[in-house]
């Protein structure tokens, strides 16, 4: 359940994420934590963030190019994101 609705934010972008906080947020920090963007933004999660690279090889098994369509919009997509979020972490409130 828990990895569920981390797919869930992170398909929609409403989650525990620099960018949500950014917007709605204002007073929480919104950087990411690997320090190489001001602001964390799904898209750097998923296919730049240091903090994750180990993990980044089971989202290229659905997309080689991390196209964020094929990973959050297909099948395939959908079950290594759910995957990487469950391995990783991702998108959990740190």
């Amino acid at each position: 359940r828990h990895t569920h609705t981390r797919v869930i934010q992170a398909i929609t972008g409403h989650g525990f994420v620099g960018a949500y906080y950014h917007l709605f947020l204002p007073d929480l920090p919104s950087s990411c934590p690997c320090r190489t963007s001001d602001i964390q933004f799904r898209l750097h999660i998923l296919s730049e963030c240091p903090l994750y690279e180990e993990h980044r090889h089971l989202l290229l098994a659905a997309s080689q190019d991390l196209s964020p369509s094929a990973i959050l919009r297909t099948h395939k997509g959908l079950t290594a994101l759910a995957k990487f979020i469950d391995t990783s972490n991702a998108f959990g409130k740190s």
